[in-house]
Order: structure tokens, then C-alpha cells, then sequence
């Protein structure tokens, strides 16, 4: 790997993460590199208008040439195609079916489904949808959004009695906290009786949770906590690769 670049790819991350401009102290700090070797990096991308400088702080921030390259880029990053190859691994790995949800209003919608093995033909189809507290996938959506986005749910959807899985305001607010303490949902026939779910949240490149990944599968009669520990390990992979794919760092 070629040295120089990595350390000017690094150096584009932190005038990312950064609320405003950065001195080359600043910069240097963080990059723990020599000052007069970050001016020679800042020098080179200030020459293709990727960072500009501040001529009265003498300071740097992300400049307009990254505009037309992340446009660019977003053109062929689709959630849908980089999902489905890992919904494929999943159900190959797994056996299960595989689905990739996102939400609309107060609903989740199944944007993409890969049959396992052991399928289970009455679990959803492709364009079905349910409100965001039905079943771990969907719930891995709606625990991530913010307290007015849940407020306003709660307030539309659970006091309203608009749907037949009854839960109670509290019930819902301590497992939303649970999911997002864990990073995974699970949920235990919400819909389906005698079938365990398992979701993980996608979260896009602003850190956004905007669909979620997850498997539905039959519970046997036997059916160990070691075998749902190794699901959930698999379906929360699932999630931080996919939100990868779609430019979540």
C-alpha cells in the first residue's frame, strides 16, 4: 500500500468527521505525523480543489471536487443489489429465508426476500408490509429512529389500537432499548406462530438506520440458545456489511 496515499485518505476522513475547518496542528495531532509533511499532504489536494484552505484562519476543509466523485459514486450504490448478495450468503449459510426490509411511515416494507432450504412459505413476500413493531426485522428499524420519530408512533399506532399484536407503550420503549444496547432484535411469533425472528439495523452513509436484514425460522422443539447466539452473530455481520456496502464507515 502505497504510504502517502493512505495518509492523505486519512486526512480526508478527519475533515469529514469535522464539524468546521482543521489547522495543520490539528491535523498533525490527529494524524501524529510531522507538521511540515501534513502541509505537503494538504498542499498536493488544495492543487486539485479536494481540500481547500481558508485564507483568513489558514485553515482546511473538504473541498468542491468531492462533490462530483461522491455523486458519482452514489449512482451505483444501490441498496437493493448490494443487499441481495448477502441475503444469499445468509440463506445459503443458514438455510432460512433471508429478508431485507424498509420502512415507509410507519410500516416495513419487504424489499427483498431469498428463500433458505427449510423456507416457510406463509412468512412474507416481496412488497408485504406490517407496522414497524411487528417481528425483530422491523423492530430493528423502528429502535433506531428518534424519540420523536417513536414518540409519535406510540402515540398513532400502539394508543390507537391499530393493529392485533398488543404491546403496551412501556413493554415497546424496554425492548426498542434492548435492541439498541444489543445491536439485534428477536421476536418470538409476532406474526407467525412457532417462528423466531432475528433482524440487524442498515444504517446508510450519514449513519442513518434506513432498512434492516434479518431471517425468520421455524422453532423446533428443540431449539438452543447456542444455535440463536450463532443466528444472531450471522444476522448482525449481515448488517454492518450491507450498511458498508452502501457507505456506512
Amino acid at each position: 500500500m502505497i504510504q502517502s496515499l493512505l495518509r492523505a485518505m486519512e486526512l480526508l476522513e478527519i475533515l469529514k468527521r469535522a464539524n468546521d475547518t482543521c489547522s495543520i496542528a490539528q491535523l498533525a495531532e490527529e494524524l501524529e505525523l510531522p507538521p511540515s509533511t501534513v502541509h505537503r499532504i494538504l498542499k498536493t489536494l488544495c492543487s486539485t480543489m479536494y481540500v481547500v484552505k481558508d485564507e483568513k484562519s489558514h485553515e482546511y476543509r473538504l473541498g468542491p471536487a468531492l462533490i462530483p466523485l461522491g455523486t458519482s459514486a452514489s449512482k451505483h450504490v444501490h441498496l437493493q443489489s448490494v443487499a441481495y448478495d448477502v441475503l444469499k450468503k445468509i440463506a445459503l449459510e443458514t438455510g432460512e429465508d433471508t429478508f431485507l426490509i424498509i420502512p415507509v411511515e410507519y410500516k416495513g416494507i419487504v424489499l427483498e426476500r431469498v428463500d433458505g432450504k427449510r423456507t416457510l412459505k406463509l412468512v412474507e413476500e416481496f412488497g408485504d408490509e406490517l407496522y414497524l413493531h411487528y417481528g425483530a426485522i422491523r423492530k430493528a428499524i423502528l429502535a433506531f429512529q428518534s424519540d420523536e420519530f417513536i414518540n409519535d408512533y406510540i402515540k398513532k399506532v400502539i394508543e390507537k389500537g391499530k393493529t392485533s399484536l398488543r404491546i403496551t407503550p412501556l413493554e415497546l420503549r424496554e425492548k426498542l432499548k434492548r435492541i439498541r444496547e444489543e445491536g439485534i432484535a428477536t421476536s418470538s411469533g409476532d406474526y407467525a406462530k412457532g417462528t423466531i425472528g432475528i433482524g440487524a439495523p442498515i444504517r446508510n452513509s450519514s449513519g442513518n438506520v434506513i432498512a434492516s436484514v434479518g431471517i425468520v425460522v421455524a422453532k423446533p422443539k428443540i431449539f438452543s440458545e447456542e444455535r440463536v447466539e450463532n443466528l444472531k452473530n450471522i444476522i448482525r455481520k449481515a448488517g454492518e456489511d450491507i450498511s458498508k456496502g452502501i457507505g456506512y464507515f
